[in-house]
């Protein structure tokens, strides 16, 4: 684990991640990278996985001073490569609900780490920026794809080319976030999402990320399960469905 590491805990059924390099504006070093791959195969209980920022800011990016230790160096740079993408993979496969909520700066390896979660909302002052091109850099290939799904090719070249720096409510806009809110708001939704059906989201979050082998077998089988069973005694009943055992 890095010194300056993320922080993990988890309460019930949510997981909470949060980036703490506050001293540079929670930039991502090597060693947090890591962390990442180490900390999310710890959230097993937990029902949806919230990531945030410590100290006013989300992520300012990659540690500047850890890349310019890559110049020259192909080895290094590979393994940077890496860890960078093994951490994004854990994200993006994770099966549980991930939520990204945003606060200041969201740089870079920062916008990576948000569009690797399945829903993003940010604070009305959150500004983001892919900037590689001011330093010379490419943006992975796989980040690059995420970037083009959610908001198009032409937004994702603009972003990219002039790696200016928009505001929260231009990202909406451009679909690059879900929605500008208060922390406050996504927590209820993060409860509305901890209350239904743990067995229907993972397979719909498989179904929609192409990550489920069969699903047109998924669909069948829903119709046995003891969640569809649940769910239709709570309708009956007209109460709330309790899947917590189920």
């Amino acid at each position: 684990m890095s010194e300056i590491q993320l922080t993990f805990e988890q309460d019930g059924q949510l997981a909470r991640l949060t980036i703490n390099n506050t001293l540079r504006q929670n930039a991502i070093s090597i060693a947090m990278w890591q962390d990442f791959s180490e900390l999310l195969p710890q959230v097993k209980s937990a029902r949806a996985l919230l990531i945030t920022g410590y100290g006013g800011n989300f992520c300012a990016g990659a540690d500047i001073n850890e890349l310019k230790t890559l110049h020259g160096k192909a080895k290094k740079t590979a393994e940077f490569h890496s860890e960078m993408q093994a951490a994004l993979t854990c994200i993006r496969t994770i099966k549980i609900p991930t939520i990204a909520h945003i606060d200041g700066n969201c740089y870079g390896a920062g916008m990576a780490i948000a569009m690797a979660c399945d829903l993003r909302f940010a604070d009305v002052n959150a500004k983001f920026s892919i900037p590689p091109a001011k330093l010379g850099l490419l943006y992975p290939q796989a980040d690059l794809q995420q970037l083009v799904g959610l908001i198009g090719t032409a937004a994702a070249k603009q972003l990219l080319f002039t790696g200016e720096v928009i505001t929260a409510e231009t990202a909406a806009k451009i679909n690059l976030i879900n929605n500008t809110q208060l922390l406050d708001t996504t927590i209820k939704i993060i409860v509305n999402i901890i209350n239904n059906s743990p067995r229907s989201i993972t397979a719909l979050k498989q179904m929609i990320d192409g990550r489920l082998d069969d699903p047109d077998a998924a669909f069948k089988q829903a119709f046995q399960s003891s969640d569809f069973t649940e769910g239709l005694a709570a309708f009956a009943q007209k109460r709330k469905p309790d899947f917590a055992n189920k």
